[in-house]
């Protein structure tokens, strides 16, 4: 019997520079390019402008290697910063309904092949929306054909794996129109997550954006008002039109059902934030997790007799011996 396991690696915004990489991409320099920003496109743009823009793929190997190629829209990784996909959408990262999907707007070859120790240029065309202003951000991936692996179990009826391993980079392009948009970035609801031990906020950049340097602090107190926890949001920044949950780490020594307050305060650029929201722990949240994450200890044995009753087994036969032996000594002395 055998099982399937994939394994994804992304690398964004950046390309690979070791010297000792299989495969070395790096985007060729615009003339629109931002001459500070290296190892993305960085581009200022007019709407409807229509540019086509070329990474180099270097393969450092003496095979031929072949390469998916894939436009990915950009949002906001729910612990804060870039995400790179075509479909991400879920209730912790999301992107808003009259969010411009750059995906859409751009084209790759679908499969490029690269010859044995040698680079090609892959062009990627773009046609940048009718937007007037603001940024817009998305990637490039291109991903390496999986390599399969057969992991053996070490038991006999334990079943085997088959690993399909694939690596997947990913090239930023950020596209700067002329106007500049204001701030709009708001927070909502608390709630908790009960497979995690999480707690979140929900965070909204409505702006056309991205949103720079939002960073922070949180409070968690129980019912009473008494204070279980605190800490820090450490600096992050959020895709343009993109809305998470962000999530902090339940830090008190207890996981209890019951009544909790959210208390967080902080900047996102500029701009204050602040917000007090309550949210509920059940019992069934405490003992999802509790099944999750504290699985039974399983006793040590052996050949299937638990360790305390081989040690019961030998303080019973200690003393039936100290009697017997008790008992002989009486007889001889008679």
């Amino acid at each position: 019997m055998a099982f399937f396991c994939g394994m994804l690696l992304l690398l964004w915004p950046m390309t690979t520079q070791a010297d000792e990489s299989p495969l070395e991409i790096q985007p060729v320099p615009a003339d629109n390019q931002n001459d500070e920003v290296s190892g993305y496109f960085d581009l200022s743009v007019e709407p409807g402008q229509q540019q086509t823009i070329e990474l180099q793929v270097t393969n450092n190997t003496q095979e031929g290697l072949i390469l998916k190629g894939e436009t990915v829209n950009a949002y906001t990784h729910p612990s804060g910063g870039m995400l790179y996909g075509s479909n991400i959408d879920s209730e912790r990262a999301l992107l808003l309904e009259d969010a411009v999907r750059l995906a859409d707007y751009m084209e790759v070859e679908e499969e490029i092949s690269v010859p044995p120790e040698s680079s090609v240029n892959v062009p990627v065309d773009i046609t940048v929306p009718e937007v007037e202003q603001g940024t817009l951000l998305g990637a490039v991936n291109l991903t390496t054909e999986p390599t399969t692996q057969m992991e053996e179990a070490a038991e006999e009826d334990a079943a085997n794996f088959i690993l399909n391993t694939e690596t997947t980079y990913s090239v930023a392009v950020q596209l700067n129109l002329p106007g500049e948009v204001p701030t709009d970035f708001s927070l909502g609801e608390a709630g908790f997550i009960s497979n995690t031990a999480e707690i979140y906020i929900e965070m909204t950049n409505q702006a056309q954006m991205i949103q720079e340097n939002i960073k922070g602090t949180y409070t968690v107190s129980d019912e009473t008002g008494t204070e279980l926890f605190s800490g820090d949001i450490p600096t992050f920044k959020m895709a343009p039109n993109s809305a998470i949950q962000y999530g902090i780490p339940w830090e008190h020594e207890s996981l209890e059902d019951g009544e909790y307050t959210l208390t967080v305060s902080g900047t996102a650029g500029t701009e204050q934030f602040a917000a007090t929201e309550t949210f509920t722990i059940a019992n069934d949240d405490v003992q999802a997790y509790a099944e999750r994450n504290m699985p039974e200890v399983n006793t040590p044995s052996s050949q299937g007799i638990p360790v305390w009753a081989w040690v019961l087994g030998a303080v019973v036969f200690g003393v039936l011996m100290l009697f017997a032996g008790r008992k002989m000594a009486g007889g001889k002395s008679e």
